[in-house]
């Protein structure tokens, strides 16, 4: 027996020298000399011998080698299991063998052998716990990453996995305790950091996120996902530059990348870099030609860079991609409203409508497509419907007040000035069209005041020569 321990010790040398034939070789001799009757000493040699080619094969899975390896682990492991059935080793091997085919329901059996027979093994419990979970039974998964971490609380993997199940579970509270309670374990752990970042961002702890991102980077300077959220997360805040810089690093690891080309356009774009931007929304659309999204964006760049036939191509590009995505729709119509398109620009815009009729980007463009019209009446209706989701904003509400000024409601047209010189009291043209308004209404003492206070407080006000008409003819 001491003899095949030294054979079988040697046969394991020769793997990890990667020198299969004499692995093999050295196995079967050691094999052929195990003494009869002996068959638990067999069979614990033969699981040691599948494991070995097991973690063997796993080192280059794709070439001849690794295949041969995982077919003699598989036949070793399935010797040992037959010859005795009371070790979980062997049980184990298979469940992984089986794990790497996606075989989920063999992979669990074999798993669930292995931890029966020893139940102080945590790699068992473990590796149970990834095959639940691939198999999407999330409750056992759990159960068993559980049991992984009452055997080792220092099994910071184990941690991990447990913070994705619960977070597939709904419940990323406890998902967020489990990922810190990984980087307790093993503070450079990077890509549990990442995960960290992930839900306090979607919890909007910008700070903290930001925080999990950066130690995230700390130990991991190339992690392309972290680079790539934590310069989402500074540019949703504003901090362009910022941004631009990690989607630089980003694009260094992985330069055809789509989301983070479509990401660094966006940055481009508000950075009022257009020409860049251009390139990298049409990497973007290059890499995922399918994306909607990107082509929209697109078109974003190309009307920022002043190619208004260039937008509007993409933008026509984004609505066949995706015949229900609006916004698109709202900036072609924008585009066709400035071109002097307005038939045009009202076919999109009565779509989108149709599509999302409380949308306010929607409604203030048909608002602004029917005062093309002159059709006062439908203008009105929809700067009032974009009113309804953004009452302080005061251009669509001074645009409402000369659609009704257009429908000949001077009442309604004051009262709509009114209200947008509430909002913005240094509002010049509401100032001086509310004037206008009171002289047309007859009330001079207000439009004397109006006016003159629009005069007093903005000499210089581009106006001015008619305003001074109007007062020296009241």
């Amino acid at each position: 027996m001491r003899t095949v321990s030294d054979l079988v010790n040697r046969g394991l040398a020769y793997l990890r020298e990667k020198n299969f034939t004499a692995a093999d070789r050295t196995f079967k001799d050691a094999l052929a000399q195990t003494p009869p009757g002996e068959n638990r000493f067999d069979a614990q040699k033969k699981a040691e011998i599948a494991q070995a080619y097991y973690n063997a094969a796993s080192a280059q899975p794709a070439t001849p080698e690794g295949r041969e390896a995982l077919r003699a682990a598989s036949a070793y492991a399935q010797e040992a299991a037959k010859e005795d059935s009371s070790q979980a080793l062997p049980h184990y091997t298979l469940g992984k063998l089986n794990q790497d085919l996606r075989q989920w329901d063999k992979a669990s059996a074999e798993l669930e052998e292995a931890v029966r027979l020893d139940k102080e093994n945590h790699l068992y419990a473990f590796e149970l716990g990834r095959t639940y979970f691939n198999a999407r039974n999330y409750s056992a998964a759990r159960r068993s990453f559980e049991t992984a971490l009452k055997i080792n609380p220092n099994f910071e993997p184990a941690w991990y996995n447990l913070g994705g199940t619960l977070r597939a579970m709904g419940r990323p509270a406890e998902a967020l305790e489990a990922y810190r309670k990984a980087v307790a374990v093993r503070p450079g752990y990077s890509v549990a950091h990442r995960e960290i970042g992930r839900i306090l961002a979607i919890q909007g702890d910008n700070a903290g996120a930001s925080d999990a991102f950066n130690r995230a980077l700390s130990a991991s300077p190339n992690d392309t996902a972290a680079l790539r959220e934590l310069g989402a997360l500074q540019s949703a805040a504003g901090k362009y530059s910022a941004a631009e810089g990690l989607f630089t690093r980003a694009l260094a690891q992985d330069i055809q990348d789509a989301q983070t080309n479509y990401n660094m356009a966006v940055v481009k774009i508000a950075l009022g870099k257009h020409t860049e931007a251009v390139q990298y929304a049409g990497k973007a659309l290059e890499s995922a030609p399918s994306n909607g999204v990107y082509a929209y964006t697109l078109g974003l760049a190309l009307e920022s860079a002043g190619d208004s036939d260039g937008a509007a191509a993409a933008y026509l590009k984004a609505i066949a991609l995706d015949s229900r995505y609006i916004r698109p729709r709202v900036n072609l119509g924008s585009l066709y409203l400035v071109k002097g398109r307005s038939g045009d620009a009202l076919t999109l815009l009565r779509e989108a409508y149709q599509l999302d009729p409380a949308s306010f980007e929607v409604n203030n463009n048909l608002g602004a497509a029917y005062t093309k019209q002159e059709n006062w009446k439908a203008s009105v209706e929809h700067y009032e419907k974009a009113l309804k989701v953004d009452a302080a904003n005061a251009t669509v509400r001074l645009n409402l007040a000369r659609a009704y000024v257009g429908a000949g409601d001077l009442a309604r047209a004051r009262d709509a000035y009114r209200e947008t010189l509430r909002v913005v009291p240094d509002h010049w043209d509401a100032l001086f069209e509310l004037g206008k308004i009171y002289a047309s209404l007859g009330d001079a003492d207000q439009a004397k005041q109006s006016l003159g206070d629009l005069l007093r407080r903005n000499p210089n006000y581009a106006g001015k020569a008619e305003a001074e008409r109007i007062l020296v003819s009241l």
